[in-house]
């Protein structure tokens, strides 16, 4: 078994690394801390408690793969996509979370959502560089179940996921 492992590694035959950006799991791995942060103000529109609609806050909705990938209104008025697979630079949903926590801009707003850590920035961008794959992810059916937050902040350096 060596030798095969030996030959491959000198033939320049790939063996694939596990946790390359390749095999980033959205569901698993991104939509945890994805809906956590966003998901209680941009979801598809609901009935709260009281019976009111609730409606996704600017009309952006990342409950779904539909929305993520949708093109909006954003700040100068224009429209356009927060989501670009294969270019993280221009996913406005990565930037808003790097710009400063007291940037009209930064969100989740300080003290609503959990803030994402800088290792869940990483491995969105690395899978919005990969071409942000779904997989079978199409719709949270449930999107407002799971969103209580305690107020704490997440450990830096670590995903939700990661336990």
């Amino acid at each position: 078994m060596r030798k095969y492992i030996l030959l491959l590694a000198m033939t320049g035959l790939a063996i694939p690394t596990i946790g390359s950006s390749d095999d980033i799991d959205f569901a698993k791995q991104i939509y945890p801390f994805v809906k956590s942060g966003c998901v209680k103000c941009h979801s598809e529109p609901y009935k709260d408690e009281r019976g009111r609609t609730r409606k996704p806050k600017a009309g952006i909705i990342l409950s779904t793969k539909e929305g993520l990938l949708d093109e909006y209104d954003l700040d100068s008025g224009d429209t356009k996509a927060i989501l670009v697979p294969g270019k993280p630079d221009e996913s406005r949903m990565l930037e808003v979370t790097k710009l400063p926590i007291d940037d009209d801009f930064h969100f989740p707003p300080e003290g609503k959502a959990p803030q994402w850590t800088d290792a869940e920035k990483e491995l969105f961008g690395k899978w919005v560089a990969a071409g942000a794959d779904f997989g079978e992810w199409a719709k949270d059916e449930a999107p407002q179940e799971g969103l209580e937050w305690d107020g704490e902040e997440k450990d830096e350096g670590t995903t939700e996921t990661a336990k």
